[in-house]
């Protein structure tokens, strides 16, 4: 596992997760954001629109709830695509008959905000009434079932039209750090917690996502749920500890033992020495993983010599735990593993740093001077 750069990362679900991450910040008492509803994102808000103006995002206002679904795109949009995302939309029309709002969001700048405006009505209603594909769920084939006539499709597919809008988010990152300044109170602290609660946030929803996706349900997140969340977020990181939450690492970071790369590397080979069940080994990889996030973290801000403090004395246990295991003659890698973790180590701010920074140090490429063996 490697660390993620960015403010967040989660494979082809990363684009999808900040697009709705944007809209929470400007949630009120009544809304919600939902993912995989009626669309990739839905979004129910006080507010009348997402502009897109110098890169800033700006929301403005207005006295009733507006409903929004939101196709999310990371690919070129052709004259094809473009049909079938106003086909999606029109069986979401039919289905939901207060959709306020039909919207492409995607980080192609070169993306035709007028792609939807060019699309014929007459070309999309002629290809539904006459799909000649016998499969039931081709999406041709799901709008031909309503029965509508000719007109009443043409009528759906201009309304739909009517309500579409493109919107480009070259800089997706940069838009979510801005929509959660007040949300997170970037002010009262360093720049580098502040990116660390954004993390930890959007590391919470995807979560909660990813969690309803594989069961195959969609995902809501509502104003009250939210603001949980923000209140841990703000409580729990600070300049002063800025460790992500290791229960919500755990949930995120996952260990295959089948993975060949995991597999060769010094620390999982360390650690089948100490004759450890796989899910031990496998707890003992995420310590490790962990405290190489954190140890990520250290250092831009800027905290080295907290690092050196915790790396050296984890070795300096491990030196001991070794001595004295030799002494009593009972030194094993098992005995070197357990006894050096549970000696103290003031530097490290959790247990799971204390553990990790152990495996850390088995990995190849140490210091030879700080490098642990559990086996010679």
């Amino acid at each position: 596992m490697e660390d993620k750069s960015g403010i967040y990362s989660l494979g082809g679900f990363a684009f999808q997760i900040l697009v709705l991450a944007i809209y929470i910040p400007f949630m009120r008492s009544g809304d919600f954001v939902s993912f995989e509803t009626i669309d990739d994102v839905e979004t129910n808000l006080k507010q009348e629109e997402l502009d897109n103006k110098e890169n800033l995002l700006n929301v403005s206002r207005i006295g009733t709830n507006k409903r929004t679904s939101i196709q999310v795109k990371k690919t070129s949009i052709n004259h094809t695509k473009a049909k079938k995302i106003v086909k999606n939309w029109m069986i979401a029309e039919i289905e939901n008959n207060d959709i306020d709002k039909f919207c492409l969001i995607t980080d192609r700048s070169d993306t035709d905000k007028k792609i939807f405006k060019k699309v014929l009505t007459s070309e999309i209603v002629d290809e539904i009434l006459n799909e000649n594909d016998k499969k039931t769920n081709s999406i041709n084939n799901r709008i031909k079932a309503y029965k509508y006539s000719e007109n009443e499709l043409e009528k759906i597919c201009n309304k739909v039209k009517s309500k579409s809008e493109v919107k480009i988010l070259s800089n997706i990152e940069a838009e979510v750090k801005k929509a959660y300044d007040s949300y997170l109170i970037a002010s009262s602290v360093y720049e580098y917690t502040y990116i660390e609660r954004i993390r930890q946030f959007l590391s919470n929803v995807a979560f909660n996502i990813l969690e309803c996706v594989i069961k195959g349900n969609p995902y809501t997140l509502r104003y009250e749920d939210a603001g949980k969340i923000q209140n841990n977020v703000i409580t729990s990181i600070n300049d002063e500890h800025f460790e992500p939450s290791f229960s919500q690492f755990q949930r995120v970071n996952k260990i295959n033992l089948s993975d060949l790369a995991i597999a060769n590397t010094r620390e999982y080979k360390q650690l089948c020495e100490c004759k450890l069940e796989e899910d031990s080994i496998m707890r003992h990889l995420i310590y490790g993983e962990y405290y190489a996030n954190c140890r990520l973290r250290y250092y831009e801000a800027g905290k080295v010599g907290l690092v050196d403090d915790i790396e050296v004395t984890a070795h300096d246990n491990f030196c001991n735990a070794k001595d004295g295991l030799k002494y009593i003659k009972k030194d094993t890698p098992r005995n070197r593993l357990d006894k050096t973790k549970e000696l103290p180590n003031g530097y490290a701010k959790n247990d799971q740093i204390k553990y990790g920074v152990c495996i850390g140090l088995t990995k190849d490429g140490v210091d030879p001077g700080l490098q642990i063996s559990w086996k010679d």
